[in-house]
Order: C-alpha cells, then sequence, then structure tokens
C-alpha cells in the first residue's frame, strides 16, 4: 500500500490558482494537488499541505472525514455528540466557520447557519477518495471564508488512466449497533469516464447530553456522480453531484428546568452538491503549457428541519440555504528554458449568489446577497530551484462592499534535500445573511464588516525521499473585526447602533473581537524497514483574545488545545501474512476551555485505535478496529457527550 499522510512544501503556485479546480482533476499517482486553487506539482508549492490519498482512507476503514482530518498537525475538532451532530474543524487555531470546504470543486457550506460554515457531521470516508488540507489563509483562489485553511475533497474519481470498469464494495457492524455499506464504481467508456458511489450508515449513538441516558441515534443515504468527458482533442467536460439525506436525534432544554438533557426532538438534512465545467485547451488536452480556460458552474443546496415530538407533526424550526457560482479562468504557462526559468500568469472571475431562509414558531427571516470577485498571480521561476509568487483579489459584496487580498510567497530548494519557504496571505470573510439580516425581531446586524486577517509563514523541509522526511513551520495570523454576537443593551463594550433601535430584544452581532493565532509544527515519517513505518507531529497552537481593552484581553480563544499530537505505527508483513495492514494511531489534545472567559475547563486526552486488515482471496478482505482503546472520558464541548472504546469489524471487495 501507498504510504499514508503525504506532505508537501509546494511552491507559490500553490496560491497562484486560476480558477478553483476540481479535486477530480488531480492525477491517479497523486503528484498534483488542487487545494490550491488550480492543479500544481506536489513539489512546486511554498504553502503547507496535506494529503491523505486512497491508501490512507482505506487504512482508516470507515467513519468520519472529521476524524482522520484531525490527525494532521494544526487540526482540532469540536463534536456536539452522537454521530451525525454538528461537527467543526478548526486549522491553527481559527473557527470552525473560517475553514473553507470544498467538495470536487464546488464550495459548501450552508449559508442558513449563523456562521455559514462547514457541517463535517454527514461527511463520511466511504464516499471518498482524497482529501487534502490546506493551512492558513487563503483568499486569493477561494474568496470568503479561507481564513484558517481549506479542506479539499475528492469523491469517486473517474480513472481516466486504467480503463474499463473498476470499484469496490464494503459493509461493516460494530459498536451500538453501527451499520454501514458503501460502493464505488467507475466505469472507462472511451471518452468518457464515469464514478458512481453511494452509502448508507446508521447506529443507536450515545446521548448528546452528557448526562442523559437516552441514545441519540443517526441514519444517512448519501449518492454521488461524477464525469470526464473529452469533446474532440481541445475540449474537456467535467461534472459532479452529491446528495445526502440524513437524520440525527437531538437533546434539548425542556421544562420545568429547562436545563440539557434528553428530549424526543431529531432533525433531518438534505444535501445537493453540483458542479459542472468546459474546458478548451487549444494546444490539446494532454498540453501541460500554453494558453488554457475554463468557464464552471456549480451550487450547494442544503435543506434542514428540526422536529419536537412534544409540540405537534410540523417543523419546529426549519432552513434553507443555497449557493450558487459563476467562474471564469485562463491559465497561460511559458514552457520553461534550458536554465530552468518560467512564468505562469492566472487570472479569472465569478459571480456568486447566496439566499437563505430561517423559521420557527414566533418569526421568520430570510435575506440573499451576491458577491464578484476578481483576481490575478503572477508566478515566476528565474531560476530552476527558485520561485517567486504575487497575486491580489477583489471582492464586491452587494451588502457590505469591498474587500482586497494579497498573497506573496517564496520557495528556495537547497541542494536535493532542503527547501525554504515564506509567505504572506491575506483571508477574509464575509458576513453571512444571518449575521446582517435587518429584520426586526432577528439578530442581524447591517452594518458589519468582513472578518480580515493577515497570515505569515515560513517553514524548512528536509526530506530524504522516499524514506524519510521532517517539516518544521512557524507560523502567525492576525485576525480583525472577528463576529461574536453581544446583548443589547447591556454589555461591556460600545453597543453597536442597531440596538438603539430596540428591534433586538435577544441580541445581535458586532465587530468586536480582534485575535492572533500563532505556533509551531513539526512533522516527520520514516520508513524503518520495507514493512514498518513511523509518523508523528506535533503543533503548538497558541490562540488568544486581543481585543483592546475588553475583559477577555489576553484569554484563550475557547476550544483550541494549546498542544496537540499524533503519532502512528504501521506494519506490512511479509510471508504468510503478506498483505495484512495492522496500524496503532495515538492522538493527544491539550487542555482547553469552554468558554470566553476561560473559566469552564475541557481537560487532555489521549485517544489510541487499533486497526487490522487481512486479504482473505484476490480483492477480498476482512478488516476490523478499536477506537478510543482505553475508554478514556472526554470532551470537546462542555456537557456533550462523546463514544467510549468502540470495535467494529467488516469486509470489502476492490475489483
Amino acid at each position: 500500500m501507498k504510504s499514508f499522510f503525504w506532505k508537501s512544501t509546494l511552491s507559490l503556485v500553490a496560491v497562484a490558482a486560476a480558477s478553483p479546480a476540481s479535486a477530480q482533476d488531480a492525477d491517479p499517482d497523486g503528484s498534483t494537488i488542487t487545494v490550491v486553487g488550480d492543479l500544481l506539482g506536489a513539489d512546486q508549492s511554498n504553502a503547507s499541505v496535506s494529503i491523505i490519498d486512497a491508501a490512507a482512507i482505506r487504512r482508516a476503514q470507515n467513519g468520519t472525514a472529521a476524524d482522520l482530518i484531525a490527525r494532521l498537525p494544526g487540526v482540532s475538532i469540536t463534536q456536539y455528540g452522537t454521530l451525525g451532530s454538528v461537527s467543526n474543524v478548526r486549522i491553527r487555531g481559527a473557527e470552525g466557520e473560517q475553514t473553507l470546504v470544498v467538495i470536487d470543486g464546488v464550495r459548501v457550506g450552508d449559508p442558513s447557519s449563523p456562521g455559514g460554515g462547514f457541517d463535517f457531521a454527514n461527511l463520511m470516508l466511504g464516499a471518498i477518495d482524497r482529501i487534502e488540507v490546506l493551512r492558513g489563509a487563503n483568499s486569493l483562489p477561494w474568496g470568503s471564508q479561507a481564513i484558517g485553511g481549506v479542506v479539499a475533497i475528492s469523491t469517486t474519481e473517474p480513472d481516466v488512466v486504467g480503463g474499463g470498469t473498476s470499484g469496490r464494495i464494503g459493509a461493516e457492524y460494530g459498536a451500538r449497533d453501527t451499520a454501514r455499506v458503501n460502493g464505488q464504481l467507475r466505469a472507462d467508456l472511451g471518452a468518457s469516464q464515469f464514478g458512481l458511489g453511494g452509502g448508507y450508515v446508521r447506529t443507536d449513538g450515545i446521548s448528546n447530553a452528557a448526562v442523559g441516558t437516552e441514545r441519540d441515534g443517526y441514519r444517512q443515504y448519501a449518492l454521488n456522480l461524477t464525469n470526464r468527458t473529452e469533446i474532440g482533442n481541445t475540449l474537456t467536460f467535467r461534472a459532479f453531484g452529491l446528495y445526502a439525506d440524513s437524520r440525527v436525534d437531538l437533546d434539548g432544554f425542556a421544562p420545568p428546568t429547562y436545563s440539557f438533557g434528553d428530549t424526543a426532538e431529531y432533525q433531518k438534512t438534505r444535501e445537493h452538491y453540483a458542479a459542472a465545467s468546459v474546458e478548451h485547451r487549444p494546444g490539446g488536452n494532454d498540453s501541460t503549457t500554453g494558453f488554457s480556460h475554463k468557464l464552471a458552474f456549480g451550487f450547494a443546496d442544503i435543506n434542514r428541519d428540526n422536529f419536537d415530538p412534544a409540540a405537534g407533526s410540523d417543523p419546529s424550526f426549519k432552513a434553507r440555504g443555497r449557493s450558487e457560482r459563476l467562474s471564469y479562468s485562463i491559465d497561460w504557462l511559458t514552457a520553461g528554458n534550458a536554465s530552468g526559468q518560467q512564468v505562469r500568469l492566472i487570472a479569472g472571475a465569478e459571480r456568486e449568489w447566496t439566499r437563505s431562509l430561517t423559521a420557527d414558531a414566533f418569526s421568520s427571516d430570510s435575506g440573499r446577497t451576491a458577491t464578484t470577485g476578481l483576481w490575478a498571480m503572477i508566478v515566476g521561476k528565474p531560476t530552476e530551484t527558485l520561485s517567486l509568487t504575487a497575486g491580489v483579489r477583489r471582492d464586491n459584496h452587494r451588502d457590505f462592499g469591498g474587500a482586497t487580498s494579497l498573497a506573496f510567497d517564496a520557495g528556495q530548494k537547497l541542494g536535493d534535500h532542503v527547501t525554504l519557504r515564506a509567505s504572506y496571505r491575506e483571508g477574509f470573510k464575509a458576513p453571512t445573511l444571518f449575521q446582517l439580516s435587518d429584520t426586526a425581531g432577528a439578530y442581524g446586524n447591517p452594518d458589519l464588516q468582513p472578518e480580515r486577517a493577515r497570515a505569515y509563514e515560513v517553514g524548512v523541509r528536509i526530506a530524504a525521499a522516499p524514506r524519510a522526511f521532517i517539516d518544521i513551520a512557524w507560523y502567525r495570523r492576525d485576525t480583525r473585526n472577528l463576529i461574536d454576537f453581544v446583548s443589547c443593551p447591556a454589555g461591556p463594550n460600545p453597543l453597536p447602533p442597531i440596538c438603539a433601535t430596540g428591534n433586538r430584544p435577544f441580541g445581535t452581532y458586532d465587530n468586536i473581537n480582534r485575535a492572533r493565532g500563532q505556533g509551531v509544527e513539526v512533522e516527520g515519517a520514516v520508513q524503518l524497514s520495507p514493512g514498518l513505518r513511523f509518523s508523528a507531529n506535533y503543533s503548538l497552537v497558541v490562540a488568544t483574545d486581543r481585543t483592546p481593552g475588553s475583559v477577555y484581553e489576553g484569554n484563550r480563544l475557547a476550544r483550541r488545545p494549546k498542544h496537540l499530537a499524533n503519532a502512528e505505527l504501521g506494519w506490512t508483513p511479509g510471508g504468510a501474512f503478506a498483505g495484512a495492514d495492522l496500524s496503532v494511531a495515538a492522538r493527544y489534545a491539550g487542555k482547553s476551555f469552554d468558554d470566553r472567559a476561560n473559566n469552564v475547563t475541557l481537560d487532555d486526552y489521549w485517544l489510541v485505535d487499533l486497526r487490522a486488515s487481512y486479504p482473505l482471496f484476490a480483492g477480498i478482505d476482512v478488516y476490523g478496529r478499536i477506537e478510543n482503546l482505553f475508554d478514556t472520558d472526554y470532551h470537546t464541548v462542555a456537557g456533550y457527550g462523546t463514544a467510549g472504546r468502540s470495535a467494529y469489524v467488516g469486509v470489502r471487495w476492490a475489483f
């Protein structure tokens, strides 16, 4: 099997994204990445990028994508209870809503949620072929939200080089009556390749409320489809679609105590994502230099309904969110000369429309807006070992106005094994429709400004490929105009003018915060012997509130462990056990606080997982795993439960 986490320290083209590319464009051998916004050689970027390839996903067996992403440097997760409950991924101490998520080139997120972020709760590994994670701000190619980092997901990837038909089917059963079934099929029909996948998962779950005794179950159906078709010698058409239908039980605040505990409430969610693009390469579809341009359209549509049987059969709360994006981009790359000198120009324009609706028994609120973005970047390679990149992006939001983002970075190779890198990037996050609402009785504030961030990073990578590497990075991110919820009328800070209207009886949103996230990431891996590998990473994450004059100035930001560490030892024996794969993985999260005042402590914890698989016949494996081996009692959010020791067994067939 291929090694698991593949770490890159690529050149600037990293940010040199033309138009955001689909992950399905990545080549099968994993030598290119798309998380930077367009196809880029994995050895040509100066960004901190980690890749979880198909082999690593297969080794992880099944479960949620968030649990696997949490093993990367600088990444932590917050989970609100049972499988299927809200799950956020934080990168380098940023907010979960500041992590931009892209599935097969489509920006995903829920415009009807307060922060507009992506909920990882319903993202299962069964439908995923590849995950790329970029740590640090990267708004140049992606626009709003990419302050903490970018997670690019690739679902079933059409096999563009193998031909014929291939696929895999798997099923597993385990703790808390959990059952998972998923399958992926790829078909090559000449000039057109198709990928089709589906999955089902159900579980009795655990109680969301840590003090509860009633289990909160979860169920999901999912279906995904991809297509790549060459039209003649110069045109390529690509399409992607994903649908998921989920139901998860909730806990709440029932009378007469109104304290958090067991209730009969539940939520139904339906998610639709789709995209299509046409790319024209006058020099031919196989050309790697010269001019190309692409037109793309994608949308994300999310419907959520909450039900409380104690109040009737109608939804007690409903939310509808939809975003649509139309983009056009160009990419012009000169052929390198004998000295390795090369220039690449990338530019694009896009228009995004978003709309949302929320309603409960007391009121309803709806809104729509649009953002236009223009960007350009030039990438120069003055010598064979030095790369320089500079770019600028301008966004014009219909409600809050314009925002300009810059990006610069440089990379220098020293010999065959050492690469130095440095970068400066800016990020911004537009207020959501929920936060901008001016509806009487709602919570919004139309005077909000976008959150802005400036990120700095220097790093060095020393690689003795393919046997070992070590990568060290220092980073800092300063964020201004953080949006937070404030009470009306009482509060320690000056109140926003909208409080004076009397239309915000429960409070509103305001730009009141400043924050800094800084730290160090160390990551390494070594092939100890032909069948034995070891990898580990450690991250120091210092995320603090720097709001001037605030009573919270100097406090640590909530739910950000200061110390994060991961290690994994894997063994693929030979002889009679050839084909088997065994691994033990450990994850540590240091102490953190659950609140802005730093009064509620979340204790540190270790989680240890065991995994094993064995090939019974050609293409058929049996596998099993034990998660949380030592039954650690831990919390990522105060008052919410987490799963104890859990065992699963399964079988899968690849053909």
